[in-house]
């Protein structure tokens, strides 16, 4: 009964965020407000069954859903869209669904292809530090992704120059420090976790070294705009090179290479 309500709300959830995002698409190449606020309020409804799904999730499962593999995308989707519908609120943000929503529409489409069962906690997983640390790690991952779309808008119209895309580009700089601080909070809880559990601080896992290498560009990204005075182009497009970093860090390591750092199978 419950798998198949589960089913349900993931599949309805699926379809209100791909019809929010054709209309929102629509209502912004015809310059519609109304029809892009229409938009965001077919999105809010698809963020409230999703955040159902995850509450029956937590329901059956009896713990966080950030075990299996489908709870962590799923989950992750469900910060993305919702960290977008919050910058939303202020209408001149709006724009940043066009290129943001995409982001959420495959995430939720690679949630569809992995299993949902769900499983009993093994006993290292059953810790504060560990939800704590992947948490973290997620938030910081989704507010890149506002510096990603935010980054796509400002080169977009720079090159239509049509508007003044200053907006976008001060959105990404200030999107970019809370997923550097973020993320560097899930690097340092993960690694007292493995600590714990394993005996050492760091293994040089494919997926610690990738979020390694994920760090370093958020950091040097930083770095390069506060102290080499970088904006506009050059930033957004080392932003984007970033955004590609989350990407395989979070789905093409657990594809291509080895590992023993990931979700619980």
């Amino acid at each position: 009964m419950y798998e198949n309500l589960e089913l349900l709300l993931f599949s309805l959830t699926t379809l209100l965020y791909v019809v929010a995002w054709v209309w929102h698409l629509r209502g912004w190449q015809l310059g519609s407000d109304r029809q892009t606020g229409v938009a965001i309020r077919i999105l809010w409804a698809g963020w409230a069954l999703h955040l159902l799904l995850m509450g029956l999730r937590w329901w059956q499962a009896g713990h966080i859903p950030l075990i299996t593999a489908f709870e962590f995308v799923s989950f992750f989707a469900m910060l993305v869209i919702g960290v977008f519908l919050l910058f939303s609120i202020n209408e001149k943000n709006r724009m940043l669904g066009v290129f943001l929503l995409p982001v959420g529409l495959f995430l939720m489409f690679y949630a569809a292809l992995l299993p949902r069962g769900i499983q009993p906690v093994f006993v290292i997983f059953n810790s504060l530090l560990l939800k704590f640390h992947v948490l973290t790690t997620l938030l910081g991952y989704a507010a890149w992704s506002i510096t990603f779309a935010a980054s796509v808008s400002f080169l977009y119209l720079e090159h239509k120059k049509e508007a003044s895309p200053g907006l976008f580009d001060r959105m990404a700089y200030r999107a970019a420090f809370f997923a550097f601080c973020f993320l560097t909070l899930g690097i340092i809880t993960g690694a007292l976790w493995g600590d714990r559990v394993f005996g050492f601080l760091w293994l040089w896992d494919p997926k610690e070294t990738w979020s390694f290498i994920t760090w370093l560009i958020f950091m040097a990204y930083l770095h390069a705009r506060y102290t080499l005075d970088w904006k506009g182009r050059r930033a957004a497009i080392l932003a984007i090179i970033g955004f590609l970093a989350v990407i395989f860090t979070y789905v093409g390591v657990d594809f291509l290479l080895p590992q023993i750092h990931g979700t619980q199978s």
